[in-house]
């Protein structure tokens, strides 16, 4: 298994130091025993970024070909791979990108600029627009992303806890993620993005909470 992660490494590195001389620079990150393949622009224009995984005794999420659009200074979560339990595991894989002239995405895995925390996606604001129905009057209500494992942990908590939330998908179109955004400039946020998950509590927003499970168990204590 040793000589199988070395080689499988210098393939990375292979695949990274080229890419960084094309704006696209691919790596990997670690959350517990899954391995999250990343893609970089370091460019001035949006890419097409292609990958395709060559995988033995590992799950791979959300499939071995995996397309997306990763804007100009951004980074993107491409695929994830999980080993199998009590299987022996190997992967390796390709990347392919062309430039982009679509409609830009309007959500991110991270800030540009920054590094990239463990699998902390983030999202940036839609452009403005009323809400055109009425809004939740949910006590708590959780914004959350697809593929954001934050908002995965925190759901599961609150679910075992017994605290009950109302889910908001924030690219929804649903008219409770402009209301976040508007509330959140409303009380001086200026960021361009902001780390997922959102958490609404009786009508006041948590953003780029850093201890989920110490918010989770305060919500407990004030619920009780």
């Amino acid at each position: 298994m040793k000589h199988i992660v070395i080689l499988v490494a210098a393939l990375l590195l292979h695949l990274t130091g080229f890419a960084q001389k094309n704006d696209i620079e691919i790596f990997e990150k670690k959350d517990g025993n899954k391995n999250i393949v990343v893609a970089r622009n370091t460019g001035k224009v949006s890419y097409l970024v292609t990958l395709s995984i060559n995988s033995k005794g590992m799950n791979v999420t959300p499939g071995a070909e995996v397309e997306a659009v990763v804007p100009a200074g951004f980074m993107k979560e491409m695929a994830t791979l999980v080993p199998r339990p009590g299987e022996s595991w190997s992967y390796g894989y390709d990347v392919s990108f062309t430039e982009y002239a679509g409609e830009p995405l309007k959500t991110n895995p991270s800030t540009p600029g920054q590094p990239e925390a463990p699998n902390t996606p983030s999202v940036t604001p839609a452009a403005p627009s009323a809400p055109q129905a009425a809004l939740s009057s949910a006590p708590i209500i959780v914004y959350t992303q697809a593929g954001c494992g934050r908002c995965s942990s925190v759901k599961s908590q609150m679910k075992a806890k017994g605290i009950t939330y109302e889910e908001v998908d924030v690219n929804s179109g649903s008219p409770e993620v402009a209301n976040m955004w508007k509330q959140l400039r409303d009380g001086g946020f200026t960021g361009d993005s902001v780390t997922m998950p959102v958490v609404k509590v009786n009508g006041k927003l948590h953003y780029n909470i850093k201890d989920l499970t110490g918010f989770v168990n305060g919500l407990v204590n004030e619920k009780g």
